[in-house]
């Protein structure tokens, strides 16, 4: 209809409305194009609050199975911290004796920290990484990346010297427990075959749980580093969210 008015209006040489035609013609161009990129950025908007709350939830996750790893290297360490000091003495009462046949079931059972960055990968993967609009977000998050494959580095370069630990002390001690059990069950006296008096003369035996309970305790530190960086990017997630409208906990 309107090309057919604008043809109209040129035969007649109606030059001001050819000039109101062009107008409605350029406005409604404009128009449409505005609205199309207001749909654009409105859906890329919620897209990203879609990323980060995912992003979020990630990072609550690493932060609570680091805390979680805490916990549980502690133990290992204090176990391992009885076994060495008491073969240092030769001494082990009889109320100990569970908790070192414990304390040396339990070497090298260490891991790396836990970075979550399934969502990120994912993002980085389709291209839409770009979609998170505040550079400090984007900043913390490359820093839990680059954090991640610090750790992930430090944890392969110690592995051999857990593995090369653990095969000392299995060559000295035999597990004979009757049930099946599993790398997280207890482990009693009863369940061990303990040489103990050879075991206090056997300095590679005690050098080598020594030497686990140091990376033992070195990953508590690097679970701690991990719970810093996490707590700050997952602090800063959280303003940025409550600023767009949302929040997190």
């Amino acid at each position: 209809m309107l090309l057919r008015r604008v043809i109209e209006h040129v035969k007649e040489q109606n030059w001001t409305a050819i000039a109101i035609d062009f107008a409605i013609v350029v406005i409604g161009v404009f128009v449409g194009i505005q609205a199309q990129q207001w749909q654009q950025a409105w859906d890329e908007r919620r897209l990203e609050r879609v990323y980060l709350e995912r992003i979020l939830a990630d990072i609550t996750l690493s932060i609570e199975t680091n805390q979680l790893n805490i916990t549980r290297l502690e133990g290992l360490s204090n176990g391992q911290s009885l076994v060495v000091e008491s073969l240092r003495r030769c001494e082990l009462p009889e109320n100990m004796k569970d908790a070192f046949a414990d304390g040396v079931s339990d070497i090298a059972k260490v891991g790396p920290s836990v970075f979550v960055l399934s969502t990120m990968d994912e993002m980085l993967s389709a291209g839409q990484f770009s979609l998170i609009r505040s550079a400090e977000m984007r900043d913390a998050l490359n820093g839990l990346a680059r954090d991640a494959k610090y750790q992930a580095n430090i944890f392969t370069a110690i592995y051999p010297q857990l593995a090369a630990a653990a095969s000392t002390t299995s060559q000295r001690t035999i597990r004979i427990y009757p049930d099946r059990k599993t790398p997280f069950d207890p482990v009693g006296w009863s369940d061990m075959e303990i040489d103990f008096e050879a075991l206090c003369e056997d300095k590679a035996f005690q050098s080598a749980v020594s030497h686990v309970r140091y990376l033992t305790d070195a990953q508590i530190s690097l679970n701690a580093r991990a719970i810093d960086t996490l707590q700050q990017a997952k602090a800063t997630l959280a303003t940025d969210l409550a600023a767009s409208g949302g929040g997190g906990s």
